[in-house]
């Protein structure tokens, strides 16, 4: 039981994976993966040799060989790799026909049924050759090890199977010459289409007729020996006996009763890979996908009718607030029978973002208004926790794309954050972290107000007296101006009134230096200047981004807008 729980979690490591694609050697993984099976394989066979193989144990195998089919079948491996988990399908189910047949051989023979026995004996050999031809299947693949190209060593089974062959000759020995016509099949109650043998003993003729229900055929006899292999085209039951000559007369065998039934069907599904509904393949139980199959999908009080494709795989989207249960049923026909699996569905949630910003921050009050906003807005109520410094502070319930906050500053910097927790309908997410810093003491911020208007008024003048020369040069400021701190300073760009008001703004917002003209233009849209910052805005873009070099009469408006952008946000903030 540890081995097969050893395979299973190799099987999810498989699927993580991606397919290799057809015609390609298949990855390492893969290689592992198999081989796994191979050496549980090649154990299971040892045991029939050594009279302790376990029917269960092979059972499990045959489960995990089909558990790793269907899965790579629902994360869309490539046909290599679909083909190879359908060659270990069949190999295990030739191994427990040789587990299963040689235990009843084992029975029969103890309770003296020899003819029973003999009947068991030939299910083995089918067995021996059923698993044979899928290694020699298996030994067509080929793998990339570390760029060496390799396939799978398959020498133990193979001999296992030559041992096993002889001891089946040992076993007939045992049994003794049969001396009458008898036929025995390979399987008692098999499904509509499946291949099952038809074998038996014929001593002293050369040939027989072998009736299956109302079909008739003729076959040679060799070694006394004959076999064929036949699909019953529907259900019910068929009588199998066969008729032959010899020196003593024509000679009817034993008549056996075959019960033919609908074949299995089964439904794999689950949620798409991109969350949008459910995806499934319908296929038998021999492997072969259903085509236009109808189906029926039900979830919650919604039931819709689809058909799958052409390769028996079948999608149906799905737009629910929640989880929810889903059902997929077959109804079955005349060869397939019914089929019904379920799942949960959870529908993708979608990412949610939190963008925080410092609206304003008050030096009377001592608080900080902190304006948030929520993309996409919220559908319906959510929680959000807002942390200060590390630590809950409190919680809000938002109904809205925007909400506001007031957080006391207090004599140091602090720093904010908003957590929301997910929930049906949204992933969970996290803000940005605000950094509050401490405002200016009133006095400080009057002395700034008074310099920036001060530096602002004198660039008007400056910038208002006319030019004696070229019209695209601008004046050098007068003696006026130098006793305030200009010293020939002169703005001969927009994007140096600009830069002026982007870090005035920047340090009255508290905003970091990495915030683009866009950004802080956003910050402030709702602002009675943001008309204003709008216009310096674009004629800085004009400047720096397409190269127009800007008229010394557009870098004089863009000075008086920028007195007019400082003077209402500075007085502004203040009031």
């Amino acid at each position: 039981m540890k081995k097969v729980s050893a395979i299973l979690l190799l099987l999810l490591s498989l699927t993580m994976i991606p397919s290799s694609s057809a015609g390609l050697p298949l990855s390492t993984p893969y290689y592992v993966y198999y081989d796994n099976l191979l050496n549980r394989t090649a154990s299971i066979l040892s045991g029939v040799l050594e009279g302790n193989a376990s029917v269960g144990d092979a059972l499990e195998l045959l489960s995990v060989a089909n558990s790793t089919y269907f899965t790579l079948l629902s994360y869309n491996a490539s046909n290599d790799v679909l083909a190879l988990a359908r060659s270990f399908v069949e190999l295990e189910k030739g191994v427990l026909l040789i587990v299963n047949s040689t235990s009843s051989f084992n029975k029969t023979l103890s309770s003296g049924s020899s003819v029973v026995a003999r009947g068991y004996l030939g299910i083995i050999r089918t067995g021996i050759e059923n698993v044979n031809k899928t290694i020699n299947k298996i030994n067509n693949f080929s793998f990339n090890l570390s760029g060496t190209l390799s396939s799978l060593n398959t020498t133990q089974v193979d001999v296992l199977l030559v041992k096993l062959y002889s001891k089946t000759l040992v076993w007939e020995d045992t049994l003794g010459h049969e001396d009458s016509l008898a036929v025995f099949t390979s399987k008692a109650r098999p499904f509509v289409g499946e291949n099952v043998t038809i074998f038996g003993y014929a001593p002293n003729m050369s040939r027989i007729v072998l009736h299956i229900g109302n079909y008739s055929v003729l076959l040679p006899v060799a070694e006394g020996r004959f076999s064929y292999v036949y699909s019953f085209p529907s259900t019910g039951v068929y009588e199998v006996y066969a008729v032959g000559t010899n020196a003593t007369g024509e000679h009817r065998s034993n008549t056996v009763d075959v019960e033919v039934l609908r074949v299995p069907v089964f439904i794999t599904f689950g949620t798409c890979a991109n969350l949008s509904g459910v995806c499934g393949y319908v296929s038998d139980a021999l492997g072969n996908p259903l085509k236009n199959a109808p189906l029926v999908v039900r979830w919650g009080s919604t039931a819709r009718g689809v058909f799958t494709d052409r390769d028996g795989q079948f999608f149906v989207p799905l737009k629910t607030n929640g989880p929810v249960w889903v059902d997929v049923l077959y109804f079955g026909d005349e060869v397939h029978s019914p089929a019904s699996a379920f799942t949960e569905f959870v529908p993708q949630r979608i990412p949610l973002i939190i963008k925080l910003s410092v609206s304003k921050v008050s030096p009377f009050s001592g608080e900080a208004t902190v304006e948030g906003r929520l993309l996409p807005s919220p559908e319906t109520q959510i929680a959000l926790d807002v942390y200060v410094d590390g630590s809950f502070y409190s919680r809000l319930f938002v109904s809205k794309g925007e909400f506001m906050l007031t957080i006391p500053t207090g004599s140091r910097p602090h720093e904010v954050y908003v957590v929301f927790r997910g929930n049906q309908r949204y992933l969970p997410a996290r803000s940005n972290t605000l950094v509050l810093n401490l405002p200016l003491i009133p006095m400080a911020r009057v002395a700034l107000f008074v310099s920036l208007f001060v530096i602002a008024f004198l660039a008007y003048r400056m910038f208002g007296r006319k030019s004696s020369g070229s019209p695209e040069r601008v004046e050098k400021t007068d003696s006026g101006s130098l006793e305030w701190g200009l010293k020939e300073r002169a703005f001969s760009s927009v994007r140096e009134v600009y830069v002026l008001v982007y870090r005035a703004l920047l340090r009255l917002r508290g905003l970091p230096r990495s915030t683009t003209p866009r950004e802080l233009l956003g910050e402030f849209r709702r602002f009675p200047f943001g008309k204003d910052l709008l216009t310096l805005t674009t004629l800085h873009e004009l400047e720096v981004y397409r190269g127009i070099k800007a008229k010394a009469s557009t870098v004089r408006s863009a000075v008086r807008t920028a007195s007019r952008v400082l003077l209402s946000a500075i007085i502004g903030d203040e009031l």
